[in-house]
C-alpha cells in the first residue's frame, strides 16, 4: 500500500490513508414490497459519497466507488394472518 501510494504521490503514511478511506459509509437498506397478498423485504445496499478530500484521495489512487445501488436479495414474508 505504501509502495502504490508513494508512485500516486501520497507519501506512504497507510494508516493515515486507510484512517481517511474508513470514513466511507455503506448500508444495507431494507425496503417492505407487497405483491399482491405476499409481503417480502428487498435489501439494497449503498454507499454514500465521501467528502470532498476522500473523494480527492480515491482519484489520486484511480479507484471508484459504486454509482448504483446493489440489490442484495429479496426475502419473502408471509401475509398478515395467514401461516
Amino acid at each position: 500500500l505504501e509502495q502504490w501510494m508513494s508512485g500516486k504521490g501520497l507519501g506512504t503514511c497507510a494508516r493515515k490513508l486507510v484512517m481517511e478511506i474508513s470514513t466511507i459509509k455503506s448500508m444495507d437498506v431494507v425496503l417492505p414490497v407487497k405483491r399482491g397478498e405476499q409481503i417480502a423485504e428487498l435489501t439494497v445496499r449503498t454507499v454514500a459519497r465521501p467528502d470532498c478530500h476522500v473523494a480527492e484521495l480515491l482519484a489520486r489512487l484511480d479507484l471508484d466507488l459504486p454509482r448504483r445501488n446493489l440489490i442484495l436479495g429479496e426475502t419473502v414474508k408471509s401475509a398478515p394472518g395467514k401461516m
